[in-house]
């Protein structure tokens, strides 16, 4: 008997189980909005209290409503968003955030809209 392919069967079963139930836990295991903004501004070095992170996430997503109703190009959109926020958060809260970080708060706050039927 080959002990090689018994090991193999054993390995793939066991990748299979672990996966099966793996899967699933980790599905459940999803962010907030708020959480998701923290984990951006960190990821570029910027560290808020949490009411300063929750106005920055409300501000984001606020702007990223009132443009998207906008009848510009995604291009036009983001520029036009990041130009707000940034403005906003320097005149609201005193706080200067770069482009990228700001970028992907952006990106962030369009997934929590609805989709749209344009094709």
């Amino acid at each position: 008997m080959n002990w090689d392919v018994v090991y193999a069967v054993g390995l793939v079963f066991g990748l299979f189980t672990i996966l099966y139930y793996l899967i699933p836990f980790l599905r459940d295991k999803k962010l907030d909005y708020y959480k998701e903004v923290k984990f951006a501004l960190m990821l570029f070095s910027y560290a808020f209290r949490y009411d300063k992170v929750k106005r920055i996430a409300d501000l984001a997503l606020e702007i990223v409503k009132s443009i998207e109703e906008l009848s510009l190009s995604p291009e036009e959109k983001r520029i036009e968003a990041l130009t707000m926020i940034s403005h906003r958060l320097l005149d609201e809260l005193n706080i200067i955030i770069d482009e990228d970080t700001l970028g992907l708060i952006i990106d962030i706050a369009v997934t929590l809209l609805p989709p749209t039927n344009k094709g």
